[in-house]
């Protein structure tokens, strides 16, 4: 049995000397380790990108929470540093636009919401189809949209937008535009 193991025992040894003489063995565990230290290097690399990613955005949510404070201040006029100011006006101006647009917004929808996709009016309450000429729905008793009138160009006869001050075919203006 002693034999046995002396001659495997021999075998790798012959094995392990023949690819060393190669490069082989060597190489190979250096090459792993180069690599090995480079995964770990990218591994650190990310671990710090993302706690930097981390600990900017709580910058941004604290800078944020600052804001909001300054502008509450402003608002009920306790604000007491003259620099911020200028900003926090500004943010009340953008927020009086907000409140415009979104009214404007609403508006729009509300007449897209009254008719359908065949050009029937329908009632903004309920849902149901209006009739050409109504002024409340038959079905609720709510007030119907009113229809818009149709303009036309005196000039050339083409159909006007409801807002428009000169006609798109001709350039012609509306006689009639405010």
């Amino acid at each position: 049995m002693s034999d046995l193991l002396t001659v495997f025992k021999q075998k790798a040894e012959d094995l392990a000397s023949a690819i060393d003489r190669k490069g082989g063995i060597r190489a190979t565990l250096e090459s792993l380790r180069r690599q090995m230290a480079e995964a770990d290097q990218r591994r650190a690399i990310a671990k710090v990108r993302a706690e930097l990613k981390r600990l900017q955005k709580q910058i941004e949510e604290m800078v944020t929470a600052v804001g909001v404070q300054a502008v509450g201040l402003h608002e009920a006029g306790r604000l007491s540093a003259p620099e911020l100011q200028p900003l926090c006006e500004h943010i009340v101006q953008l927020k009086a636009a907000v409140a415009q647009q979104e009214a404007e917004l609403a508006k729009l929808e509300a007449v897209t919401a009254s008719t359908d996709t065949t050009g029937t009016r329908l009632c903004a309450a309920c849902g149901k189809p209006l009739p050409e000429d109504a002024t409340f729905c038959p079905y609720c008793g709510a007030a119907a949209p009113k229809v818009a009138e149709k303009r036309f160009c005196t000039s050339c006869g083409a159909e006007l937008r409801a807002d428009a001050k000169f006609c798109a075919k001709c350039g012609q203006a509306v006689k009639d535009a405010g």
